[in-house]
């Protein structure tokens, strides 16, 4: 019974975790009164070419374009979470925010891989559940004979 509940959990997040970071394209950043924002801007539409846009909203500076990528897709994502990762190793609480004009091809894309990784940790858990069924009985007819 645990083990079917892990396999929901995982199911859960596999499928939230997928659409959710296939969405994401920029992190509000605050530490003390500081306000800064990293943000994945794609010019065209796609996942490239793209842009990891760095900005430092309350101090009036002007936009910092950190990477690019013309052709390379999840270039500007790899590298933008990272620096996010870095500001948060320096003390920076970073909150991921979601475009709410997503492109419907990243959605559907993302649905797949969720459906896949899902089908694929469904076919796993009765692997898991039958080899723990099989256990169960061949201990039951052990304990049994004695």
């Amino acid at each position: 019974m645990q083990l079917i509940r892990r396999s929901t959990q995982f199911i859960a997040m596999a499928i939230l975790g997928v659409s959710y970071s296939a969405h994401a394209d920029s992190w509000n950043c605050s530490h003390d009164d500081l306000v800064r924002e990293v943000q994945i801007e794609y010019p065209e539409g796609g996942s490239v070419p793209c842009n990891v846009i760095y900005k430092k909203q309350t101090e009036g500076f002007e936009d910092q374009v950190l990477w690019s990528a013309e052709s390379e897709e999840g270039y500007c994502e790899e590298k933008a979470r990272e620096f996010v990762g870095k500001l948060e190793s320096w003390g920076w609480v970073c909150l991921e925010t979601v475009s709410a004009a997503a492109e419907p091809e990243q959605a559907e894309e993302a649905v797949e891989e969720a459906m896949e990784e899902t089908e694929e940790a469904v076919e796993e858990a009765v692997e898991e559940t039958e080899e723990a069924m099989e256990e169960a009985v061949e201990s039951e007819k052990a304990t049994d004979t004695q």
